[in-house]
């Protein structure tokens, strides 16, 4: 385990690199100022030196050229008596000691070291450092040559020996005395950086301290720092901060309380729902269930949040086929209903829808299944249907009655005049004409009564309307011409194929051409329009007849239903059956002095 700190305070790091910029800058000037000094105590040791050997090689030319030894030891003797001189050493032309201070002994020898060597061979200053071994000083050796002026002949050698000691002894008083000063130095500046650090991160502290409460949602924190400095700037902005967060922090509280209130809302409407809602995400869970919901699925008491739709119900239950095509197929479900067992052997119907739930980027996240339980609307529909049935077979009834009522009348005149005029050829003839013609009547009526009621028996195959509009409008140009009506063929785009019976589609399209006619008795215009529809086609047909009100247009599709002196009301009713047996639809619009459109739409192929 590492026992350096894991944290280190600013103010610890702002001193130690402080103290280091200092001890530093104080060891360079140390260096450098030493240095110097050295060099020049060292440069003044050297002058002194040679004003001491050239004096001496001075008054000591006279004395070496006349070999006056006495004369030379004199000024050796004298001259060693200096400050700091360690000895004197003057060598004759011969290179032998003329005379050496303090050793009378050594004179007329020859000095055999490599100090002595080097000053003879020299014929200029030479400085050498050597250590004295008789007294264990540094010592400076100074060489100066003698020569006679005028001449260039060397007639001796002056050595004067110079101790270091006390030169060594000024630079380390030097040395230390720059030690102490940097020590000084020092001293004050981790002083001074002391202070500075207390200066800068006091304040930061504060700072420090308020951004931890804050972030530990103390948010009313407000610092009060007036150091003139970027400090202050960064508490201002603090308070600035602390002060917009809290404006956000109100704003976002008030957002939320809405989104609460709004959720409660939202669960409250969910709860009071007569449809059933459930939502489930991708991977097949249910999210949620409404109230209505869980009644109508049989969910109560169960746990179904976060479980697999597949996990609820039984695999062949329709419920769970239906889900299981919407999130195969990715496609929603409109208006599908199903019929679901509650398992108390009641059935319900359910009218089932789905949508796809996206996020804002548009990518799907789940699915709205929407449930609307319409059981009793199907049994009302189905006593409405009986209602209806019950309507229609009396209207039926009431005009079956009355398009057989006139042949029967007929018939029972001639049958009853038969006994009385059976003899008269005349009555005969007439009657062999009329009872005929009147039973065909009624039987042309139960034929068209069967055909609209029993399957139709279509032959069906690839029909394109072109073909189907161009046949009726070679059979009733020519008719409508002659009544005073304007027929006109108006084709846009390319008509698709169809599946039908082009056979019937020519009867339908007949019995719209003849209505029409009949509605425009003073002349008129009759448009037929047909184009592509997304999916099929669209025919209209508009004339510019009398038109019709709301009880003949709600109306106008049932059997025997008619407002014309002659006809029996089933033309359009059959019309309206073939259109359906096609897979299509027909609707009517019309006003009373406007004109009537009827509106066709027709399935392609795929239909």
């Amino acid at each position: 385990m590492s026992w350096f700190p894991r944290k280190i305070s600013l103010k610890t790091r702002f001193m130690v690199a402080t103290g280091a910029v200092v001890f530093a800058l104080m060891v360079i000037i140390i260096v450098l100022v030493g240095h110097r000094s050295s060099r020049s105590i060292k440069q003044e040791v050297e002058v002194r030196g040679f004003a001491v050997a050239h004096s001496i090689a001075a008054v000591s030319t006279q004395a070496l050229v006349t070999y006056n030894y006495i004369t030379l030891e004199q000024h050796a003797e004298q001259a060693s008596q200096g400050a700091d001189i360690v000895y004197v050493i003057i060598l004759d032309k011969e290179k032998k000691v003329a005379t050496f201070s303090g050793h009378s002994g050594w004179q007329g020898k020859y000095l055999d070291d490599a100090v002595n060597r080097k000053a003879l061979a020299a014929n200029t200053a030479v400085i050498q450092s050597v250590l004295w071994e008789e007294t264990g000083e540094r010592v400076m050796d100074i060489a100066v040559p003698v020569f006679i002026p005028g001449s260039e002949m060397k007639w001796g050698t002056v050595r004067v020996g110079l101790s270091l000691e006390r030169m060594y002894w000024q630079i380390r008083r030097t040395q230390l005395v720059l030690v102490g000063i940097g020590t000084v130095a020092l001293i004050l500046g981790l002083v001074g950086a002391q202070v500075m650090a207390g200066r800068i991160t006091k304040p930061l502290g504060q700072v420090v301290e308020a951004t931890i409460a804050a972030a530990g949602g103390d948010l009313g924190q407000q610092l009060d720092i007036h150091t003139r400095d970027e400090v202050e700037d960064l508490a201002n902005s603090f308070n600035t901060m602390v002060n917009e967060i809290l404006s956000q922090r109100g704003q976002l509280e008030q957002r939320l309380d809405e989104i609460l209130e709004l959720k409660s809302y939202n669960d409250m409407i969910l709860a009071s729902m007569t449809n059933g809602l459930i939502t489930l995400d991708l991977e097949e869970r249910v999210v949620s269930v409404n109230g209505t919901a869980e009644s109508i699925l049989g969910l109560e008491g169960r746990h179904w949040q976060g479980t697999s739709f597949r996990n609820l119900w039984p695999e062949d239950n329709p419920f769970v086929r239906m889900l299981e095509k919407c999130l195969h197929t990715q496609t929603p479900c409109r208006n599908q209903e199903i019929s679901l067992d509650t398992g108390e052997g009641e059935q319900r119907t359910l009218m089932i829808n789905t949508s796809f739930l996206e996020d804002g980027r548009e990518e799907k996240m789940g699915v709205l299944v929407v449930i609307n339980d319409i059981t009793e609307l199907k049994v009302l529909e189905a006593r409405m249907r009986q209602s209806d049935r019950l309507a229609a077979l009396g209207t039926l009834s009431a005009g079956l009655a009355h398009e057989i009522r006139n042949p029967l009348s007929a018939i029972k005149t001639f049958v009853q005049l038969l006994p009385r005029k059976l003899s008269n050829p005349a009555f005969f003839d007439k009657f062999q004409l009329t009872v005929p013609r009147e039973l065909n009547r009624i039987n042309d009526l139960i034929e068209d009564l069967l055909e609209l009621a029993r399957p139709p028996k279509l032959k069906f195959k690839m029909t394109t309307l072109g073909d189907c509009l161009t046949q009726v409008a070679d059979l009733y140009r020519d008719k409508l011409e002659e009544a005073g009506i304007t027929f006109e063929i108006r084709q846009e785009g390319v008509l698709p194929e169809i599946w039908g019976d082009q056979e019937h589609l020519v009867r339908a399209f007949s019995n719209l051409i003849m209505n029409a006619q009949q509605a425009m008795v003073d002349g008129g215009t009759l448009i037929i329009e047909v184009g592509p529809l997304e999916g099929g086609v669209m025919l209209q047909f508009k004339d510019t007849g009398v038109g019709m009100d709301q009880t003949t247009k709600d109306n106008i599709f049932d059997p025997f239903f008619t407002t014309k002196d002659s006809g029996t009301g089933l033309g359009l009713a059959m019309t309206h059956k073939i259109i359906e047996e096609h897979g299509g639809d027909i609707q009517v619009e019309s006003s009373v002095g406007q004109g009537t459109t009827f509106t066709l739409t027709l399935p392609d192929v795929q239909g």
